[in-house]
């Protein structure tokens, strides 16, 4: 899926739209009416607005509008179905995780959509969150929840919690299929059968590689170097 059809933005302003301008708002509609000046963000409102009025004909009042907008959502993305599959097999609420539940049911949605619905869902009042207990004996079990509790960490942030050893966790996890790490994609052949993470061959090129001499034989060798921005995020066997 490309750009989103909807954003998880506030209720009441998008409801403010469909008051004051309608779905036939242009750009400058948008940005006078709710006062900002960010076209991007004012696309994103109007392309949300435009995907509400197919869909929600009675706007009414706020409280009118959020009733027909949960309905919506309930039907068109089968939610009901999605979360008791979440809860089935106690996996956290995150936007990553609600768009593979959806995809299992059969719907596409990005994962700016489905943190979208999970916004309104809970600004309607219509979604709690229990917590489950995990057992995070090993770093490797400690490091995965916490990922899986984020739905998306920066690398940078778990080498805070955890020190530069997360390294070797991250990319086993990877090889296991249970974190996404698109920065080590380009290089899965390598990496997947790696032995030693700092003793690559030498020359390797690209911004996930350092290269460094041993001082004792003299060898040169290339290292595996996770950039702090580098995305992680969690993946779903449903």
């Amino acid at each position: 899926m490309t750009e989103s059809r909807f954003y998880p933005l506030p209720l009441n302003k998008i409801y403010k739209l469909a008051v004051e301008v309608g779905p036939e708002a242009k750009l400058e509609d948008v940005m006078s009416t709710l006062r900002i000046r960010s076209k991007r963000t004012a696309q994103q409102y109007l392309r949300t607005l435009k995907w509400m009025a197919e869909r929600v004909e009675n706007v009414g009042t706020l409280d009118e509008f959020s009733r027909e907008l949960l309905t919506v959502l309930l039907e068109e993305f089968k939610l009901e179905e999605a979360l008791n599959l979440l809860m089935k097999e106690k996996i956290p609420l995150t936007p990553s995780s609600m768009a593979s539940a959806l995809k299992e049911a059969g719907i596409e949605v990005s994962k700016t959509e489905a943190r979208a619905i999970i916004s309104w869902l809970k600004h309607m009042d219509a979604l709690k969150e229990r917590r489950v207990p995990v057992l995070t004996v090993t770093l490797e079990d400690r490091v995965l929840e916490e990922v899986r509790q984020r739905g998306s960490v920066t690398y940078g942030t778990l080498v805070k919690s955890y020190g530069d050893g997360v390294r070797d966790v991250v990319v086993q996890l990877w090889r296991k299929g249970y974190l996404s790490v698109p920065v080590l994609e380009e290089h899965r052949d390598l990496l997947m059968e790696a032995e030693n993470l700092d003793k690559l061959p030498s020359g390797l090129k690209g911004r996930i590689f350092a290269t460094w001499q041993d001082r004792i034989s003299g060898e040169t060798y290339s290292e595996l170097v996770i950039p702090s921005r580098a995305r992680i995020e969690a993946r779903w066997s449903l």
